[in-house]
C-alpha cells in the first residue's frame, strides 16, 4: 500500500479503542517494537529486551495492577490492514495504591543501577510538582509512552490517540496530564494539545546512585503539563 498516496483513506479508517483484557500482549509486543532500541532515553539506559518486556508486563499486565492500568491504556488500529494494531498510548495514575510495578527478582546489579538511575532521572524531572502529582488518585495523569508503526507516522495518530486519552481522563475527574518527553517529535505531539514543558534535565550530566550516562549522550528530559481545565 502506497502510504502517500492512500493516506486520507488510511487515517480515516484508523479507530482508537481501550486495550481490552485479551489485547494486553498486542500492546506490549508494539510497545516494545517501537521503543527498544528507538527511543532515546531508552536506547542510552540499555536495558536488554527481554527485561524491558518484564518492566513493562509488570506494569500493564501483572494481575494486580492490569485491571486498573488497561483504562488508561489505548490501541489504534488500521481498518484499511485488518484492523491492525499500529499505534499505542499507555498512561498511569502514579498517586493510585500500587502504582509501583514490583520489579523482577532476578536484576543484576548492573540493572538494579540502570533502574535506580532512572527512577532518580524521573524524581528529578518532575520535582517542580511531584506534590501535585503524588497528592491522591485520580488527579494527574502520566502519559508514559506514545508510538506508531512505521508507514503510519505523519497522519496525526500519536495526536488521536493522546487527545482520547486526556478527553477520558477529564470524564474521570483527573484536573492535569504530564509526560516526560526527550525527542522534539514527542514534545511536538503534547504542545500539539496544550502540554508546555515546565522543566528539563541533562541527562548526560545527571547522576544517580554513581551511575552517569556517556557525556556524549546529548538529552534532555523535559516535563511537559497541561492543565485539563485548559481549552487547547
Amino acid at each position: 500500500m502506497d502510504i502517500n498516496q492512500d493516506a486520507p483513506a488510511i487515517a480515516s479508517a484508523i479507530h482508537i479503542d481501550h486495550v481490552q483484557p485479551d489485547e494486553v500482549d498486542t500492546l506490549l509486543s508494539l510497545f516494545i517494537d517501537l521503543f527498544h532500541d528507538r527511543e532515546p532515553l531508552t536506547r542510552c539506559i540499555g536495558l536488554s529486551r527481554e527485561r524491558m518486556q518484564e518492566f513493562a508486563r509488570s506494569t500493564y499486565a501483572a494481575e494486580e495492577t492490569s485491571a486498573r492500568s488497561q483504562r488508561y491504556c489505548w490501541l489504534a488500529r488500521a481498518g484499511t490492514a485488518g484492523n491492525e494494531a499500529v499505534g499505542f498510548i499507555v498512561c498511569d495514575d502514579p498517586a493510585a495504591e500500587g502504582s509501583e510495578p514490583a520489579l523482577p527478582d532476578n536484576l543484576t546489579d548492573h540493572e538494579r543501577e540502570q533502574v535506580s538511575f532512572m527512577l532518580g532521572l524521573l524524581e528529578a524531572v518532575r520535582k517542580p510538582k511531584q506534590g501535585q502529582i503524588a497528592a491522591r488518585a485520580g488527579q494527574c495523569l502520566h502519559i508514559a509512552a506514545v508510538g506508531v508503526s512505521p508507514g503510519y507516522e505523519g497522519l496525526g495518530i500519536a495526536t488521536r490517540l493522546l487527545q482520547a486519552a486526556l478527553a477520558d481522563a477529564a470524564a474521570q475527574g483527573f484536573t492535569c496530564a504530564f509526560a516526560e518527553c526527550t525527542s522534539s517529535a514527542s514534545r511536538r505531539c503534547h504542545e500539539k494539545s496544550g502540554f508546555r514543558s515546565l522543566h528539563s534535565v541533562d541527562i548526560s550530566a545527571f547522576m544517580a546512585k554513581g551511575m552517569r550516562l556517556p557525556p556524549d549522550s546529548e538529552l534532555e528530559l523535559h516535563l511537559l503539563w497541561k492543565d485539563l481545565s485548559d481549552t487547547d
